[in-house]
């Protein structure tokens, strides 16, 4: 009698416990899955350990103009064409236009006053989605002189009022081409050197930077895109690639959050690109969230599209943007703050007290000797053969500029190493000699490696020089912690 019992209770328990535990479970995961409610600011989302998460939002204004490198590598020319009788003829779409097509032209009123006597100024039309007048998507511009506009400051007037009237929008702008036709700049100097014009009157305002082809530089393109326009160009008289421009949107808003600066020594910066050209940066699904630490170009990796609640991590911590809005002197704030780093699915980079994935790297162990391959100290290893002791992590390149100001630092950390840290040093994009010879050269006391395409995937690198301090167990517990902060400690 005693058995029937039992089994009786314990049946009880079990659709007791059954019906209970859809209930419980349906409550944790309303509570732990974020996507229920994104923008919510109250209900519990994913974020970090409470060590670093908190719920105060940060608001970041966006002040300083920037760029990303889609629009650096960008090869975007401005057609420029001859200005007849104070006339122009309708932009070009290489898209839509065809031999032969029916062209609309509007007369326009010139500052003819201002005009190099005896050459024709050009004009052209650059791509901006203002929603005024007969051309709400173009900007028209006039430029005196363009056939030496390659050797002196050239007047540039532009339609801020969308009238096809010159005479009303303030006076003309300036093309300075000095700087850029110097061979010796590389290709960032080149972008931050050219000339800046503005295309609305709005703080926050659409503006392209303006430079030109150097000599012989990609001939096969212009030679293309010259006759792509030739082709459509109709009566109007196209000037060429060569007296034409190149031209850089400058989309892109970027500024400092303080806090982080303070917090993690170190610098992160905030920006937002206006992806449909319309002025506005809080364009659902359209524009773009970008976080980063170089200031002179913003890596479209780490780029996001907006939309209240959207969660972005950089360098180990998640955080929800609350939302995106213009402030006071019209200038765009994100609202934004730290959250947990609980439950976050498919983040960009690895995050706070996570365990550091599993890899294989190439390490190298004693001396190179020529002709001897059987005795090639180059083997694979396992990051799991490294635990027990602190690991602090590097992935470095020796051409980087951020890690030429911190080499010396780590060269002498890794010399007064205490017996309970390691440090682990994976080469991305140097050879194996090179790096041996580096280490011996410097005379360094790192575990040497290398960082493949693999070990860069695995370890979700957003920035070079990229560091990680692990503790014995190979958990994360920071992300980027700078050599000099690590040897006050």
């Amino acid at each position: 009698m005693l058995r029937p019992m039992q089994r009786f209770y314990s049946l009880i328990v079990i659709f007791w416990t059954v019906g209970f535990l859809p209930k419980y479970a349906f409550s944790q995961s309303a509570e732990n899955n974020n996507p229920v409610n994104m923008a919510s600011s109250t209900g519990h989302l994913d974020g970090s350990t409470a060590k670093v998460a908190h719920s105060e939002i940060i608001v970041t204004a966006v002040n300083q103009r920037g760029t990303d490198n889609e629009i650096n590598q960008l090869i975007d020319i401005l057609p420029l064409f001859t200005l007849i009788k104070d006339s122009i003829i309708q932009p070009i779409d290489l898209s839509a236009d065809y031999p032969g097509m029916t062209l609309s032209a509007w007369k326009v009123v010139c500052p003819n006053d201002s005009f190099t006597r005896g050459i024709k100024p050009a004009y052209g039309f650059i791509s901006h989605h203002h929603g005024v007048g007969l051309l709400p998507t173009h900007t028209l511009i006039l430029v005196d002189n363009p056939v030496n506009m390659r050797f002196r400051a050239t007047k540039i007037w532009v339609d801020l009022n969308h009238n096809f009237d010159l005479t009303d929008d303030g006076g003309s702008q300036w093309y300075f081409p000095m700087k850029l036709t110097l061979l010796k700049l590389d290709e960032v100097d080149r972008v931050f050197s050219q000339s800046l014009i503005l295309l609305d009157t709005l703080h926050n305002g659409m503006a392209v930077g303006l430079n030109q082809f150097m000599s012989g530089e990609l001939r096969s393109v212009q030679k293309m895109y010259d006759a792509a326009i030739s082709l459509v160009s109709g009566r109007r008289e196209y000037l060429g690639c060569n007296a034409s421009f190149r031209q850089h949107r400058k989309t892109v808003w970027f500024g400092t959050e303080s806090e982080y600066s303070a917090s993690q020594n170190d610098t992160l910066y905030w920006a937002l690109k206006d992806v449909n050209l319309n002025g506005s940066y809080n364009d659902i699904g359209i524009d773009k969230v970008i976080v980063g630490n170089n200031r002179e170009e913003f890596n479209s990796r780490n780029a996001w599209d907006y939309r209240p609640g959207l969660i972005v991590d950089w360098l180990g911590q998640a955080q929800l943007i609350e939302n995106i809005h213009q402030g006071k002197k019209g200038i765009w704030e994100i609202s934004h703050r730290k959250i947990k780093n609980i439950g976050i699915k498919r983040s960009r980079s690895l995050l706070i007290d996570e365990k550091l994935p599993t890899f294989n790297f190439c390490l190298i162990e004693g001396k190179y000797q020529p002709g001897k391959l059987k005795e090639n100290p180059v083997h694979r290893r396992s990051i799991r053969t490294f635990k027990g002791k602190y690991t602090y992590i590097v992935v470095w390149n020796a051409d980087n500029p951020n890690y030429i100001k911190d080499s010396a630092e780590l060269h002498d950390l890794s010399r007064n190493l205490p017996d309970s840290i390691q440090i682990v040093y994976l080469n991305h994009g140097g050879g194996g000699r090179y790096v041996y010879q580096y280490n011996k050269r410097y005379e360094t006391g790192f575990i040497q490696g290398f960082c493949s395409a693999e070990v860069a995937e695995k370890l979700k690198l957003q920035t070079m020089p990229q560091y990680f301090l692990v503790d014995p167990k190979q958990r994360l517990i920071s992300i980027n912690h700078r050599p000099s902060s690590l040897k006050k400690q």
